[in-house]
């Protein structure tokens, strides 16, 4: 190869005389050094013993068999066109006749290594045309190098990914997109997308886009579609002196929402993005526009800062809950505990005495209602609730609702009657426990805001409806009370909320009654209405669908055949399985002042093996807690039940427990047991419970 073409010549002083010097110098570097010549086939003129080191030879004859002893036999032949080009561009253009190349090599173990290779032309009178090289194995440094360069592709990827994603993120949902010049007034690239499967231009009036060439005109295009109201503020914002002036002034991004009317006919709220920029080379300002539909986030939006407003409402009606709460709770207890301590100084007044255990007793009862109100709500908030849904009777129903709510009555002289003449069908099948809670939480709430001498009626009334097998049942409770007002009729449901608390009304309560009361309706799919009017009376209608029973004769209780041997009105023993010291003790107490005979057991093992060592005619029943340790008494239930003596295995077992929700009283029939009867203990309704059991009555 001619490497002499313009250029000046250098002299070098290399024949047999110099070599000699020239190898005691190179074979004490470390690097490789070795002399070609510039021409031919590039033989090689000299090298050190450190080149062939390189190579993995140990011999120069070892060397020349593996190189043809070329430098083009040095070069992989993959690299050397390349490398031989490289020389040839650098010799031309360099002043002083120097080259740098980087080339693969193969050893003598046929491994392939990196080297490095400095180069200098020169013209010798012996030789002609050589090149004198410094060449040293660059193998570790080309690796890390490499994978320098493999971390910046990485990162050149993945800020590339980014970008990507950056990219689909602004453009994401996006109506249409396009750039402009605005310096100009000019579109550079315009892209309408599909909606739905309708043009994005023939949605917002944009068909003659295609045509479009400014930017001023693409502004004009648009104003038919724009609401009547927003048209200044448009025309305002897509100024383009203005955007021009706010990317000088750092404001990169402008954005503006709009109403606009489709091809539809629908108002659509767009959202426009401009971001601004400007080319570095002719210095024109450039815009991305983005436009978006944002209707239905606007709207969810609201639906949002509804449901914040609600919540927040919410809050305060919690906080406010809170604070009657307080002061409701802390009313009875201090009855309760004012009154025991009064009980103390007045042991020698029998009549004060009976007076305060009847105060003791209403504060304990108003204490429990607030109670069961709240942990209700909060189970219902937690969708632990559910029906559970049996055979009854509504004769029953209504005649244990009668019960339960004439002391009531009776206290304040109210009238009160239950009309289910409008009744046909008594055997439905419902969920008999929520039932009655509604129908006592309405009656109470009516008899608590009644004056003396007024009337409250429950009714009940039963439609026919398209629907075989099922009935409408209309309960209906009306009062002439003291009412309510318009106002807060729209609130009456709402948890926490009373249209008076205790202090201005004087009756006890915290506001939850009739949101147990709708959500019970609303689990059965009905529904309740309200009419009332200040100083005239309310009325209350809950409407329930409800599934008729099927004709035939209804089961009995397994037991009925045992108990009828316990007919006598005294007498019967009875088993209590109790852990509680305290609880124990206190019905056992009541029910022998009822003149039944009573055994304790500490908990559910004691009571198996009780029952198992008793006579058939020992027990007439057993009172069964549900929460003892070694063995609960659902495990006892079942146990007893399994027992081989059927006299045994079918004694009554009533449960007698704190866990009161309707699941509990269903886990205890589903357990074996005949009847739920929940803590604190009312002796006579137990009492009742019992006879009724045994009895039948």
């Amino acid at each position: 190869m001619n490497y002499m073409n313009n250029k000046e010549e250098t002299l070098l002083q290399l024949d047999e005389e110099t070599i000699p010097i020239v190898k005691r110098i190179s074979d004490r570097m470390p690097g490789g050094f070795f002399i070609y010549h510039a021409d031919g086939d590039e033989e090689l003129i000299f090298t050190n013993n450190a080149l062939l080191r390189i190579f993995g030879c140990e011999t120069l004859e070892e060397f020349k068999e593996l190189t043809g002893y070329t430098f083009r036999g040095m070069v992989h032949p993959e690299d050397l066109d390349a490398v031989e080009k490289s020389i040839a561009n650098q010799i031309v253009n360099s002043r002083y006749d120097l080259d740098y190349v980087e080339y693969r090599i193969l050893k003598k173990d046929g491994s392939v290594r990196w080297v490095e290779d400095y180069g200098h032309f020169v013209h010798t009178q012996l030789y002609g045309d050589i090149f004198y090289v410094f060449i040293d194995d660059a193998t570790e440094r080309m690796k890390t190098r490499m994978e320098h360069l493999e971390t910046v592709n990485n990162e050149l990827g993945e800020v590339y990914a980014r970008e990507l994603q950056y990219r689909k993120a602004i453009l994401h949902d996006a109506l249409l997109f396009f750039e402009v010049n605005l310096t100009k007034d000019v579109l550079i690239t315009k892209t309408l997308l599909n909606i739905d499967g309708v043009q994005e231009d023939d949605l917002y009036g944009l068909s003659e886009a295609e045509q479009i060439k400014t930017y001023s005109d693409y502004v004009k295009s648009k104003e038919a579609s724009i609401d009547f109201n927003s048209i200044t503020g448009y025309r305002q914002f897509f100024d383009a002196k203005r955007l021009i002036e706010c990317c000088e002034q750092g404001e990169i991004e402008q954005t503006h929402d709009v109403w606009m009317t489709d091809a539809l006919g629908r108002k659509r709220l767009c959202h426009y993005v401009f971001l601004l920029g400007k080319n570095k080379i002719t210095g024109d300002i450039v815009a991305l526009v983005v436009a978006k539909d944002i209707t239905e986030q606007m709207e969810r939006q609201k639906l949002l800062q509804s449901a914040l407003r609600q919540a927040q409402a919410a809050n305060i009606a919690r906080d406010t809950f809170l604070v009657n709460m307080s002061h409701d709770i802390r009313t009875p207890l201090n009855a309760i505990i004012g009154y025991t301590e009064l009980l103390k100084n007045r042991k020698s007044d029998p009549e004060k005495i009976d007076a305060y255990l009847d105060k003791i007793r209403v504060s304990s009862e108003q204490l429990l209602s607030i109670l069961n109100e709240s942990l209700e709500v909060t189970r219902m908030e937690s969708g632990r609730v559910n029906l559970i849904e049996s055979e009854c009777d509504l004769g029953e129903l209504f005649a244990e609702v009668k019960k339960s709510v004439l002391p009531i009555m009776k206290k304040k002289s109210i009238r009160f009657c239950i009309d289910s003449t409008g009744v046909e069908h008594f055997a439905v099948i419902a969920d008999f426990i929520r039932i009655k809670e509604i129908l006592m939480q309405l009656l109470d709430n009516a008899a608590k805001y009644m004056n003396p001498d007024g009337t409250i009626k429950l009714t009940i009334i039963e439609t026919e409806i398209d629907m075989k097998g099922y009935k409408k049942y209309r309960f209906i409770v009306e009062d002439n009370g003291i009412g309510i007002s318009e106002k807060f009729q729209e609130q009456l449901f709402d948890p926490f909320k009373r249209e008076n608390n205790t202090t201005h009304s004087g009756v006890l309560g915290i506001g939850l009654g009739l949101t147990v009361v709708k959500n019970f309706v609303e689990m059965m799919e009905g529904d309740i209405a309200v009419e009332s009017e200040l100083g005239k009376g309310s009325k209350f209608t809950v409407s329930l669908l409800l599934k008729l029973q099927e004709t035939g004769e209804k089961a009995q209780i397994r037991s009925a055949d045992v108990v009828r041997k316990h007919r006598n009105s005294q007498n019967r023993r009875l088993l209590v399985v109790e852990d509680n010291e305290i609880n124990c003790e206190i019905v056992e107490e009541l029910l022998k002042d009822k003149g039944y005979l009573v055994e304790t057991a500490a908990n559910g093992r004691i009571a198996l093996q009780t029952v198992e060592n008793a006579k058939d005619d020992y027990f007439a029943a057993i009172l069964m807690d549900i929460q003892m340790p070694e063995m609960d008494g659902y495990e006892a239930t079942r146990a007893i039940r399994k027992l081989e003596n059927p006299a045994l295995a079918q004694i009554p077992i009533i449960a007698l427990s704190a866990n009161a929700f309707a699941e509990d009283y269903q886990k205890s029939i589903d357990a074996g047991m005949v009847a739920h009867f929940p803590k604190p203990i009312n002796i006579d309704a137990l009492h009742d419970l019992i006879s009724h059991t045994l009895d039948g009555k």
